[in-house]
């Protein structure tokens, strides 16, 4: 009997002991990798809002007539669009798709804490969907780190967006396969994306794909239709490298600085800072104040400068006619001229005058052009609006002959490119210096009746090297 009640006395205390140890024990952490990638972005992911006019023709029983002829029939819409984006610098530049803002008349930027801005395009590429915006903000912004290094298939992914306009969404899954080429539509395919199982739908475009370290490693972009869980991503190296491409373009080409500097990011080794010169024009003030190549550039005006994307948004900030200040590191100095290696440089930013079009179209394709007025379009009757680009003469053996370029032909594109006036061509021929192939995309007015005619579309490819015009054999165009 006593040892009964000792066996019964022992098994109490042994279910006490265990209650207690269960209750004392710490609760599970909630703060996951996944929790703390979102926290540490949530503020720099934004929700783009784009609205575009455009007409729509009525409902009418004179369909018959058509509605060019009733233009009252014809009514102004406002057409939405949805996306998300990243802030990439404190200043307000923000990173989305340029499908997203294509067309836009107005584009709206809501920030995590619902601040609403009126946002305005800095640059675009739409070949590689990519338009980078800028709201002006009256404090520093939250900004994403890059991740460029490596991807591994398999590795845990988040997505973060304004997926059917519900802001700051988040979805996980898994990096599925890279090297994925997309095809968007008939004229853009999208090569070397990401393809990931994170599920993304519209609205999604244009925000971060991160890793669970909260790295942005790519911009979502596009989904899969009639499937679940198969979408794309642009890598973040290809965005980078493309982002620095706009950048000069729009400070040398639209903008027309006289800079003429291109840069890099340096690879992380030797502790090495700043950003690496790539290369100089040697007809513009960067050359001529004393940059070379290989230099490293450290500071603008006294603010350290860590990415070639932040040095060139740094330059596109001042307004000609300035002073910049430039600090820099020169590593090809030997050792007994050490103290020389730090060294500043000022610049003066100044702006270029426009290329002359006429003057470029007649030394580069030999073929003289004139802007046509309404008057030479009646007098030639011809299918163009004025300020259209008209071939007036074509140089004998010349690029333009040989690629079956003739009198009366109207320039319609360069390169994809659309021509609408000459200082359009002058900008687009001046960056065809050197050794290049033009794609060159006109029409020709065809008369078929007293009353009717019709543009022939084809296009040309003429070879730029120096002095030396070649041309490839011209090929024919469905008419458009």
């Amino acid at each position: 009997m006593k040892l009964k009640t000792v066996l019964i006395f022992v098994l109490v205390a042994s279910i006490l002991s265990v209650s207690a140890g269960f209750a004392a024990q710490e609760p599970y952490s909630r703060r996951t990798p996944i929790v703390e990638a979102f926290e540490k972005n949530k503020n720099s992911v934004v929700s783009i809002t784009s609205k575009y006019a455009t007409k729509v023709d009525l409902a009418t029983p004179f369909w018959f007539w058509g509605g060019d002829d009733f233009p009252f029939l014809r009514r102004q819409m406002e057409i939405p669009s949805l996306g998300s984006g990243f802030i990439i610098n404190p200043d307000g530049y923000i990173l989305t798709n340029a499908h997203v803002v294509a067309r836009a008349d107005s584009i709206e930027v809501i920030t995590s804490d619902g601040s609403r801005y009126q946002s305005q395009k800095v640059a675009e590429d739409r070949l590689a969907d990519l338009a980078l915006l800028k709201i002006d903000s009256d404090k520093p912004l939250s900004v994403v780190t890059f991740n460029c290094d490596d991807l591994m298939i398999g590795e845990t992914v988040l997505a973060v967006g304004n997926p059917f306009g519900y802001q700051q969404t988040l979805t996980d899954g898994i990096l599925s396969a890279i090297h994925r080429d997309v095809e968007l539509d008939e004229d853009l395919v999208l090569p070397e994306m990401i393809q990931i199982s994170a599920p993304i739908n519209p609205g999604n475009s244009g925000g971060p794909l991160l890793n669970i370290n909260g790295e942005v490693i790519g911009m979502n972009t596009a989904i899969r239709r009639a499937a679940q869980g198969i979408g794309f991503a642009i890598p973040i190296e290809r965005i980078r490298k493309n982002l620095l491409n706009m950048l000069n373009k729009e400070i040398e080409t639209q903008r027309r600085l006289d800079f003429g500097l291109t840069v890099d990011d340096i690879k992380q080794q030797e502790n090495s800072n700043g950003i690496l010169v790539r290369s100089l024009r040697p007809d513009r003030a960067a050359s001529r104040v004393g940059f070379q190549p290989d230099d490293i550039i450290t500071a603008v005006d006294g603010q350290k400068i860590t990415s070639a994307i932040d040095f060139y948004l740094a330059i596109m900030a001042h307004r000609p006619p300035t002073a910049i200040t430039f600090q820099l590191l020169r590593d090809k100095l030997t050792d007994h001229n050490a103290k020389e290696r730090y060294r500043e440089i000022t610049l003066t930013l100044r702006e270029r005058d426009k290329p002359d079009g006429i003057k470029l179209a007649q030394r580069l394709l030999g073929m003289q052009v004139e802007s046509l007025t309404q008057a030479k379009i009646n007098l030639l009757r011809l299918v163009a609006e004025p300020g259209d680009i008209m071939v007036k003469k074509v140089e004998n053996k010349s690029a333009a002959y040989e690629a079956g370029i003739k009198t009366g032909d109207i320039i319609a594109e360069l390169d994809d490119q659309a021509i609408g006036d000459i200082d359009q061509l002058g900008l687009k021929l001046e960056t065809l210096e050197g050794e290049t192939w033009v794609k060159i995309l006109l029409y020709r007015t065809q008369k078929w009746s007293s009353t009717v005619l019709e543009r022939k579309y084809y296009t040309g490819f003429v070879r730029i090297q120096g002095n030396d015009r070649q041309v490839e054999a011209d090929t024919e165009r469905v008419d458009l």
